[in-house]
C-alpha cells in the first residue's frame, strides 16, 4: 500500500482504494476451482484409459534394490532390450521375459503381474556375406545420348556385362541360376524380391516401372545381379502387346534400334538383356540380327527365355560372338502353365546332370515365398544358387 501511494499522481485515487475488500478471498476460490478441474480431467483420462484395456498404472520404482520412498513415476518405463542371448533365434517373447532380464524390477499395485502381450523381436539380417556390386553408372562404361545413358565398352576392353556382374567364387558344385523376370512393376513385391531372396538370385527388371533407378540401385547395394527385359513382337501382336517401344518384325532396323535404345536408358548397371515375349521377332532372323549386333557391341550378354521353341537367337549369337544362355525351364507369367514346385525339381535334376541350370520365375508373392524356403535347403542337396554371368562359365562336362 505504502509503494502505491507514492507512485500515485497528487489528486487522483489510489487503485488499490477501488478494489473490494473480497478480492483476495475470490483469488483463492478461483485456485481452488481450477484445481478441482484438472484433478477430475486427470482422473477421467485414466479411467477412459482403464475402459479400453489400456495398462495405465501408478508404481512405484526400485532402482539397484532400493525402493524409492519420496517420489512415484508412471508406468511407462523404457526398459531396456534383454541380451541377444535370451532368444537367438528371434520370434517372440514375453512381456514378462522382457521384464526379468532387463535388470529394472517393476512394482504394480496389488501384486499385479506383466500384460499378458508378446514382444516381437525383428531378428538381424543372417547374411553377413554381403557382396559388393560395382557402382553405376561407371562413366567409362556410360555413351550419353539425348536420351540418357547407354551401356558401352571402355576404351580398356571393360564390358558391362563383366563390370556390373556380381562376383562368384569359384565351386565344383552344380550351380542353378534364378532370374525373377518383371521385377519393377509392382512396388511390393519387388521391395520383397530385394529384401528377402539371397543376392545371387538374378533380377530382370521391365523397362516400364516408376522410380526404376531407385530400386535397381537398391537390388545392387543388396547384391543383386541385373538384366533389363526387352518387349518384343510376339505372333498375336497387337492382341498380345508388350507394352511401348516393342521391338516389331516388320519395323525398319533403325527404329527397332531407336526403340531399343530408349529400353537401354531406363536405368544403368545391368549386365544383359533379356526377351519379354516375342514369338514373332525371335523366329524372324532379318528383323533380329541387327537388334543382336547391337546388344553385341554393347558389350553385353543375352538371355533367351526359352518360351520360343524356334527362336533364332542362338544361331545369331553364334555368328557374332555375342554371350547368349537359354533358359532350361521357364514359366508362364501368370504362374499357372507349370507349378513351380516341378519346374524347381526339374532344375535340380539338370543342374546335377548338366552341372548348371537356368530357370526364369515371375515376381510374384506366392513365387518368391517358395523360393525363399527351396534356397534355404538346397544346400543340402549340393546345389547352389548363382548369378546369370556365372553360369556363362560353368561348361557344360
Amino acid at each position: 500500500m505504502a509503494f502505491e501511494s507514492l507512485a500515485t499522481p497528487l489528486g487522483a485515487k489510489s487503485k488499490a482504494a477501488g478494489k473490494p475488500k473480497g478480492f483476495a478471498v475470490r483469488r483463492v476460490l478461483l485456485a481452488v476451482v481450477s484445481l478441482c478441474i484438472a484433478v477430475f480431467l486427470v482422473f477421467a483420462a485414466i479411467q477412459s484409459s482403464r475402459r479400453a484395456g489400456l495398462p495405465v498404472a501408478i508404481v512405484p520404482i526400485e532402482r539397484n534394490g532400493t525402493p524409492s520412498a519420496d517420489r512415484t513415476d508412471r508406468a511407462s518405463v523404457e526398459v531396456p532390450a534383454p541380451p541377444a542371448s535370451a532368444n537367438p533365434e528371434g520370434g517372440r517373447t514375453s512381456a514378462a521375459q522382457v521384464e526379468t532380464e532387463s535388470g529394472v524390477r517393476v512394482v504394480r499395485q496389488n501384486g499385479g503381474q506383466a500384460p499378458g502381450a508378446s514382444v516381437i523381436r525383428v531378428p538381424e539380417a543372417a547374411r553377413s556375406d554381403r557382396v559388393t556390386l560395382a557402382a553405376a553408372p561407371d562413366p567409362r562404361l556410360a555413351e550419353r545420348i539425348p536420351l540418357g545413358l547407354l551401356p558401352r565398352v571402355a576404351e580398356d576392353g571393360t564390358t558391362p556385362r563383366q563390370h556390373y556382374a556380381r562376383p562368384f567364387a569359384a565351386t565344383s558344385k552344380p550351380r542353378i541360376a534364378v532370374v525373377l523376370t518383371g521385377v519393377g512393376v509392382s512396388a511390393r513385391t519387388t521391395a520383397d524380391a530385394i529384401g528377402r531372396l539371397p543376392g545371387e538370385f538374378t533380377l530382370a527388371f521391365a523397362p516400364y516401372g516408376r522410380d526404376l533407378e531407385t530400386q535397381v540401385a537398391r537390388a545392387r547395394r543388396d547384391g543383386h545381379e541385373i538384366l533389363l527385359q526387352v518387349p518384343m513382337e510376339p505372333f498375336d501382336f497387337p492382341d498380345s502387346d508388350p507394352g511401348p517401344h516393342t521391338l516389331q518384325a516388320s519395323s525398319a532396323a533403325k527404329e527397332n534400334i531407336d526403340r531399343l535404345h530408349w529400353l537401354m536408358t531406363r536405368f544403368p548397371g545391368y549386365v544383359g538383356l533379356m526377351n519379354y515375349m516375342g514369338g514373332k521377332l525371335l523366329t524372324t532372323p532379318q528383323a533380329l540380327q541387327p537388334v543382336m549386333d547391337e546388344i553385341g557391341r554393347r558389350g553385353l550378354l543375352f538371355l533367351d527365355d526359352g518360351s520360343v521353341a524356334r527362336s533364332a537367337a542362338g544361331d545369331i549369337a553364334a555368328r557374332i560372338n555375342l554371350p547368349i544362355l537359354r533358359a532350361d525351364r521357364t514359366t508362364d507369367p501368370t504362374g499357372a502353365a507349370r507349378p513351380l514346385a516341378q519346374l524347381l525339381a526339374e532344375a535340380e535334376a539338370i543342374a546335377l546332370r548338366q552341372g548348371r541350370a537356368v530357370i526364369t520365375v515371375p515376381a510374384l508373392a506366392a513365387n518368391i515365398e517358395a523360393l525363399v524356403n527351396w534356397e534355404a535347403e538346397l544346400a543340402q542337396r549340393n546345389l547352389v544358387i548363382a548369378p546369370l554371368s556365372a553360369i556363362l562359365g560353368a561348361r557344360k562336362p
